[in-house]
Parts: C-alpha cells; sequence; structure tokens
C-alpha cells in the first residue's frame, strides 16, 4: 500500500527580530534558520511524498540574504531527493505587492499558491493542494470562500493562515474560518497556519490541525515546537502525528511578595528552575513592605542560568505605609501623594475609594521608577 506522507509546518518567522531578548535576539534569530534546516533535513529523513509551509515563513517582506540563500539551499536538498513544496503566503509575509515570493526564484520543486494560481496537482500522489494567499485585502474573510476541487484527484489537501471563529472574539489581522466550513469542504486534510500551537480542530470528515511554529515567536508562548507529519493512507484514513522539533521552551511564575522581602529569597523560587533553554518570565506581585529590598534588575542577573529571564514588577507597596510625611511637598512624588490621600478621604463610597487607593499604589510605583507595574 503507498502511503503519502505530508510534513505541515507554519509560522518560522524567519527574519524576525527579538528586542525582548536583549544580546540574546542575534542569537535566537540564527536559532530559527537552525531549526528550519532541521525540519528540512526530518523532511529527507522520513522520505516525505511534500512539504506544506502554511504560511509566515518569512516574518516580514523584507528578508534579505543569508537567510534567503539558506532558505533555497534546503529547499534545494529537497529538490534532489524529488520532494515538492507547497507554500502559502501568510499575514506577515503577505502577498502583496511588495512580497518577498513575487522576486525570490526558488528552485523548481517550490510552488507558492498566490492569488493567480490557488492550487497545485500532484499527479504522481494523486493530491492536489488548495490555498487562499493571504493579502491585505482578505481580512475577516474565509480562506475556503470559492474552494472548487480538482475531481480528478483522490485527495484534496487544503492550506489556510487564519483564525478559528469564536463567540465575542474579534480578529483584526487575519482571515476567519468556521467551523462548519471545515466539515462542508470535502477536504481529506487542512494544514493550518497562524495559531503557535498544536491544535486540533479536525470536523466532518476533514482532518485539520493548526501544526504551531516551530520555536516560540511570542515570548509568552505556551505549546509552540512542534510540526505534524501526515501520512496518508486512503480516504478516511489518515494518521496525523505531532513531532516536537523546539530548542526552547517557555515557562512562568508569579511570585507574591507579601512573604519574601530579599534577593534570597527569590533565589530559592527561581534557581531550581535554571534551564539553559528556558525563556522564563517572573512576575513578582502582591503587597510588599517599603523596606522590600527586591530590585528587578539585580534579579534578572540570574539570567546566566537560562536562555532569557524577565523579570516584570508587580507589586505594590501597602497603602498604610505610604505615609506624606515621608515625601516632602515640594516633589513631584509627595504632591501626587498628598492628592491621591485627599481623593480617598473625600471619596463618596466604597468603590470610589478603593479606585483611588489603587490609582496611589500604581502611581507611588511609577514614580519610584518601576514601569512594569502597567505592562
Amino acid at each position: 500500500m503507498t502511503v503519502v506522507k505530508i510534513l505541515h509546518t507554519a509560522d518560522v518567522h524567519l527574519g524576525r527580530q527579538f528586542p525582548s531578548l536583549r544580546q540574546r535576539g542575534k542569537e535566537y534569530r540564527k536559532q530559527l534558520l537552525q531549526t528550519f534546516e532541521h525540519v528540512l533535513g526530518l523532511a529527507i529523513d522520513k522520505d516525505v511524498s511534500l512539504v506544506l509551509i502554511a504560511g509566515d515563513l518569512f516574518d516580514t517582506n523584507r528578508v534579505y540574504g543569508a537567510v534567503i540563500d539558506k532558505v533555497i539551499s534546503g529547499f534545494g536538498k529537497l529538490e534532489e531527493r524529488n520532494i515538492p513544496v507547497c507554500i502559502l503566503p501568510g499575514g506577515h509575509d503577505a502577498y502583496t505587492e511588495d512580497s518577498i515570493y513575487r522576486f525570490v526564484r526558488f528552485p523548481p520543486n517550490v510552488t507558492v499558491l498566490t492569488t493567480e494560481q490557488d492550487h497545485k496537482t500532484f499527479d504522481d500522489l494523486g493530491l492536489t493542494v488548495y490555498g487562499k494567499a493571504f493579502d491585505d485585502k482578505l481580512v475577516g474573510e474565509s480562506p475556503l470562500r470559492g474552494l472548487s476541487l480538482i475531481e480528478e484527484s483522490k485527495f484534496h489537501v487544503g492550506m489556510a493562515h487564519c483564525s478559528i471563529k469564536r463567540e465575542g472574539s474579534i480578529e483584526k489581522d487575519s482571515m476567519i474560518l468556521d467551523r462548519k466550513e471545515i466539515a462542508n469542504s470535502r477536504l481529506d486534510y487542512l494544514a493550518l497556519g497562524h495559531w503557535h500551537s498544536f491544535q486540533d480542530y479536525s470536523q466532518g470528515g476533514t482532518k485539520a490541525y493548526y501544526c504551531g511554529s516551530p520555536e516560540p515567536i511570542y515570548m509568552d508562548q505556551k505549546g509552540a515546537g512542534s510540526i505534524v507529519m501526515v501520512s496518508i493512507y486512503g480516504k478516511g484514513d489518515i494518521r496525523v502525528d505531532p513531532i516536537h522539533v523546539g530548542s526552547k521552551k517557555f515557562d512562568e511564575i508569579t511570585i507574591n511578595v507579601g512573604s519574601i522581602s530579599s534577593f534570597e529569597g527569590i533565589t530559592r523560587i527561581i534557581e531550581p528552575k535554571a534551564d539553559p533553554n528556558l525563556i522564563l518570565k517572573v512576575t513578582l506581585e502582591g503587597l510588599c513592605r517599603m523596606d522590600c529590598d527586591l530590585n528587578p534588575q539585580e534579579i534578572e542577573g540570574l539570567g546566566n542560568h537560562f536562555f532569557n529571564l524577565r523579570v516584570l514588577d508587580k507589586s505594590h507597596p501597602k497603602l498604610e505605609e505610604i505615609e506624606p510625611k515621608n515625601f516632602p511637598e515640594e516633589t513631584v512624588i509627595g504632591r501626587f501623594v498628598r492628592i491621591a490621600e485627599k481623593k480617598i478621604a473625600e471619596a463618596n463610597n466604597e468603590e470610589d475609594k478603593a479606585l483611588y487607593a489603587e490609582a496611589l499604589k500604581l502611581g507611588f510605583a511609577l514614580l519610584q521608577g518601576r514601569s512594569e507595574v502597567i505592562e
């Protein structure tokens, strides 16, 4: 029995800048490319029939030089093994007038689905791939609108870079797909991109999956780091296996500073998580004493135990410890504290009093230079 094996990836975001990673940003940009090269190597090792890239291979249409050269080289290695590639432009590398896909010359095994060519038939596989390239005119539209299947093909595989419609949620920068459209599409498999974690949205007779991004792209992103291997044995007989490929992972912890007032106390909580491949976000919250000796920059000094360590200080001083007498009236912070205390005293109800009290705590923290409290 001949099995059609498809490697499905998306949201690689090559060329992305990572300012929040500071000095590690350049290193992580290289990691995205290395991981993508690893993914292409897996396509060869597993002898796949086809590679699908469901949007956002590039983070922008302005990617040049070595990144493009390495992508072309990687596709060339697939060409040597007779492995075709289908690329769908996504939200970041949209098929606009300045699209990177209009100017880069890929090897002949690569097909970019565009507004002019929305499908590609592979006769030797008995399979047609369909996809609506994203451009800036398609926000809010369905990626399956107008889909017309090539009846001569045995298998029908779609690609869509979109969000799934959710009640009460409005997506302002993507195409939108309703679950009912998946069920009614008659596709055998729908390769989804845009959401960066592995998710199953299969409906009716159609298998539909987000493969996730090969590496975390946003620094608060859990569930990233995978691709999908799709094995088509026959009509209605499809196996979908996620494969972890990411080198980095994200985690976050929240520490209530009410009972911890020293750097050593914070260290005892953070250090057990030490991992050179971990991006860790630490949030300090709760009410702290005025003599609390916690400096976010000092805590971030533990970053050599992690790939990246970021500390957000959202803690507040205890209200009763913010006494006007401790701050000269001629200073900005002194004037602010007195105005806020007066507002609290003059409040007509508990709701207003609580609002002014919160404003005092936040404003006091900001005037002390802790901008993280409003991030």
